[in-house]
């Protein structure tokens, strides 16, 4: 995926702000779909590790602590720092000119289906379910018959490309393994690769080997600029 002008362009200009509010810009998306949209995404400085696990994890120590517990949530911007990223990064866009055309900015963070920008931001994901989409119809094998989306399980990441192995989703929130060999997807040959938030549908009452229901705690909305 190569990097667009005006995302490179918002990458300068929203850094100083984002910077003084102590976090890190994960990227921007810039899509044409009638009027262009330009996505800002920001989010907290990672320490390495999988956000989402350290969530879950958490949630269960707090499911131990009794049902009253409070669920922790997923460490990322808030509401008010999206905004006041939004209102500088506007005004800038603004008097620079950069965009000559209408468009729409959102400042939001990365939420659970995040965007990934580069294949160092996917390391911390390893194991979680991923879903590819390629600039054309792409086989990895001679053998397998070429797909414009790939999905499945991550299982490791080169610094050019990165292995799925390839999975569905049934709608109670089941990974299904498909039988065929991990898959390895060049980067430059993908058009936007995502992470895929899978939803686990809760326990029925009485069921056997239930666990207590898990709170979610979903993405700040888009804010528009």
């Amino acid at each position: 995926m190569n990097q667009n002008p005006i995302a490179e362009a918002v990458i300068r200009l929203a850094a100083p702000v984002v910077e003084s509010l102590g976090l890190v810009i994960w990227g921007v998306e810039v899509a044409q779909s009638g009027r262009m949209v330009v996505r800002l995404f920001v989010d907290v400085p990672s320490d390495g590790r999988n956000p989402h696990a350290v969530a879950e994890e958490l949630a269960g120590l707090a499911q131990d602590d009794g049902p009253d517990a409070a669920q922790p949530a997923l460490p990322s911007a808030s509401i008010d720092q999206c905004e006041e990223i939004s209102r500088h990064l506007g005004l800038a866009l603004e008097v620079e000119d950069i965009i000559p055309q209408a468009y729409v900015l959102e400042v939001s963070t990365p939420g659970f289906n995040r965007l990934f920008f580069s294949t160092e931001q996917m390391r911390p994901y390893v194991g979680d379910m991923v879903e590819a989409r390629m600039q054309a119809a792409y086989a990895p094998r001679a053998d397998m018959a070429p797909r414009r989306t790939w999905r499945g399980r991550l299982e490791a990441v080169e610094a050019e490309a990165f292995l799925l192995a390839p999975a569905g989703i049934t709608p109670e929130g089941e990974v299904l393994p498909e039988a065929v060999e991990p898959v390895r997807l060049p980067w430059d040959m993908t058009r936007r690769v995502a992470r895929v938030h899978v939803f686990r549908a809760p326990e029925k009452p009485g069921k056997p080997g239930g666990g207590g229901r898990r709170r979610a705690h979903p993405e700040h909305p888009p804010l528009q600029g």
